[in-house]
């Protein structure tokens, strides 16, 4: 189990890289600036959200999921995400947390998971190790004359460097189905019809430097892309920018190399040697117009009104005597219970002896 979506793309390469600079301030940090200082109040409210995201999270999953340290720090992660991109959105006044700091403060403030505290330093290293172990799959989008790449830029100030749509795979997903589906949530496009099996590369990452942990990351080459596709992430604060990125400056090298391309500077050879590789084999230039699905959700950066909900719910419901509304009678949210009566001695009537 590794999805909410599992936002293991390369906005989090960028997340890890800057991981250590966030550590130190997320826990004392209010989303407004302010430093927390360990106000009553603040403290109060954060054991409430943590029972709440507790229960919307973990504390309904099947029992071997929370047996499992793996998959509860996933179904953590969840509760993390939640917090970090809606409640604290609505609630201005709450502290941000690092994944680390949140989930050991959730086990503090939720009575049935205290017990996962004991040995809580050793089993979040073993997570972290077990999630990176998991292998990530994405594509390279290129232009019709193969000069320009696509390039996503992770969510945030701390996320600098550009990296390429990727993303963890799910348990029993191939390589190919696991690519197509992180392009799409991460760009918004759909390139199932123009994965080549053969067409990739495949370079390997470190965790940390000196660290012997590996990560496999395969991506696709897909080629004849138009860079006037229009792109759209259905992400929420996972993407910050879409870019084309000339392929010659990968060939530049040098020491901003890794600045400006983070965890994928090792592969960037030999996308350039594949490139050159094409363009020999096939000198002229190939369009592929691939398909842009929208989804209702993508970008949605508010709430979503009483009108807007009710109009949701009912889309899909077809009324034999659907007649259509008086014209200048104002809109009422959910008017037609305005005059719902709950009829307790007529429920209770069978249940009565006589």
């Amino acid at each position: 189990m590794a999805r909410k979506k599992n936002r293991a793309s390369s906005a989090e390469d960028a997340r890890d890289e800057a991981s250590n600079s966030e550590d130190a301030t997320a826990d004392a940090t209010t989303s407004d600036g302010r430093k927390n200082g360990g106000v009553g109040s603040v403290n109060a409210r954060m054991r409430e959200v943590h029972l709440e995201l507790a229960v919307r999270f973990i504390l309904n999953a099947p029992p071997e999921e929370i047996e499992d340290t793996n998959r509860l720090f996933f179904l953590v992660e969840q509760a993390h995400w939640y917090y970090e991109d809606f409640t604290r959105e609505r609630e201005k006044g709450l502290p941000t947390r690092s994944f680390d700091v949140f989930a050991k403060e959730l086990f503090q403030n939720v009575p049935s998971l205290k017990s996962k505290l004991k040995n809580f330093d050793d089993k979040l290293k073993a997570f972290k190790t077990y999630k990176f172990s998991i292998p990530t799959c994405g594509a390279v989008l290129l232009n019709p004359t193969m000069d320009k790449c696509l390039m996503v830029k992770g969510w945030g100030k701390l996320s600098n460097s550009l990296g390429f749509p990727k993303g963890k795979c799910d348990a029993n997903e191939t390589e190919e189905e696991c690519a197509a589906r992180e392009v799409e949530e991460e760009i918004g496009v759909n390139i199932r019809d123009f994965i080549v099996p053969e067409d990739k590369v495949v370079f390997y990452r470190k965790r940390a430097p000196g660290n012997k942990e590996l990560q496999k990351n395969t991506l696709f080459m897909i080629q004849g892309i138009s860079e006037e596709t229009k792109f759209l992430t259905h992400t929420r604060k996972e993407i910050g920018d879409i870019v084309w990125n000339p392929i010659s400056i990968f060939e530049r090298g040098g020491s901003g190399m890794k600045l400006k391309y983070g965890s994928v500077v090792p592969v960037l050879r030999s996308i350039v040697e594949w490139v050159k590789a094409r363009k020999a084999a096939q000198p002229q230039p190939r369009t592929n117009k691939v398909v842009a699905p929208q989804s209702p959700a993508a970008n949605r950066a508010t709430a979503m009104t009483l009108q807007e909900l009710e109009n949701e719910l009912l889309a899909s419901a077809v009324d034999e005597d659907e007649t259509e509304d008086e014209e200048g009678v104002p809109y009422k949210p959910f008017a037609a219970l305005e005059n719902f009566k709950f009829d307790k001695s007529a429920i209770m009537q069978p249940f009565v002896r006589g």
